[in-house]
């Protein structure tokens, strides 16, 4: 967690639904989520994001050799054409930009305090569009589960006010498992590419090592878990009546079967939190709705 102190401000998303103003004003907290997220990291410390660029060389001219030039460099077609020695001049293939993917698909609407993890999830990914027009980066988005489901990248500022606009959009749309959209992603992002996945990593544990993998392959991933307090405990034992708008259950809390599932799928998320950060390129935060979203944690 950020220490106390650390000029960060507070924000609780609540409610049903993203309400566009509030995505919007949330502009003003991006340098904020930028050291949140540490996105200016890399440019202090540098060595993994330039291994990751120098993968990728664009061709961009040759000239005549000079004395120091690579020689394995050398434009030998140019060369033989002019019958004078030329080096090839590369430049790196364009990386640092910001690309956030953010669920939206229907478990995500789902909350018993404060908010639907979906509104959660919607302003954390706001947050990411407006911290990558903090720092004058190119910013895109991909959204499972809401209709307008894709963002290009491009300048952040006209980005991030896109994808305020399409989290607002009340119309549900197609809800594209995460290591599709993720792949997506990947093929859209160069090399060096900030992502930043936001979810509640309810879904089979081979669908997100697959998301992971394709994210981590082109760049740095930061994964953003949003729960719900009744995932991460229990109520005191007794009868809780839930529903999704169509249809009713009973959450019955005294039943031992019932405790014993829920630590045990409590147990198995947390191991699974653990793997994914436990490989180079990845940071895992876990944030709980109803809690302020510039307190989220790095899991253990």
């Amino acid at each position: 967690m950020i220490p106390a102190g650390a000029g960060l401000p507070r924000h609780v998303p609540r409610g049903v639904r993203p309400a566009l103003d509030e995505l919007l004003a949330l502009r003003r907290h991006g340098a904020a989520m930028r050291r949140l997220l540490a996105l200016d990291a890399e440019r202090r410390e540098g060595t993994r994001t330039r291994a990751f660029r120098n993968q990728g060389m664009d061709y961009a001219e040759s000239r005549p050799y000079s004395t120091g030039d690579d020689v394995r460099r050398i434009d030998w077609r140019v060369t033989a054409r002019t019958g004078r020695a030329h080096t090839k001049i590369f430049r790196p293939e364009r990386g640092g930009d910001v690309v956030c993917l953010v669920d939206q698909r229907a478990p995500m609407r789902f909350g018993t305090r404060a908010a639907f993890k979906s509104v959660v999830a919607a302003h954390v990914a706001a947050l990411v569009g407006w911290a990558a027009a903090a720092g004058g980066e190119r910013f895109g988005a991909h959204i499972s589960g809401a209709r307008a489901r894709h963002v290009p990248l491009g300048a952040a500022e006209g980005a991030a006010f896109a994808l305020c606009s399409a989290l607002a959009d009340a119309s549900p749309g197609e809800e594209e498992p995460l290591d599709h959209l993720a792949a997506l992603a990947a093929a859209e992002g160069p090399i060096g590419t900030r992502f930043v996945l936001v979810c509640d990593l309810v879904e089979a544990e081979e669908t997100l090592e697959r998301a992971a993998q394709s994210l981590r392959a082109r760049g740095e991933l930061v994964l953003v878990c949003v729960r719900d307090p009744l995932e991460l405990r229990l109520p005191p034992p007794a009868r809780y009546p839930l529903t999704d708008g169509r249809e009713q259950l009973v959450l019955d809390t005294a039943s031992t079967g019932v405790r014993a599932a829920h630590a045990r799928a409590l147990e198995a998320h947390r191991a699974l939190l653990c793997r994914l950060a436990s490989h180079r390129g990845t940071r895992c935060l876990t944030l709980c709705a109803g809690e302020d979203l510039f307190g989220m944690r790095a899991a253990a």
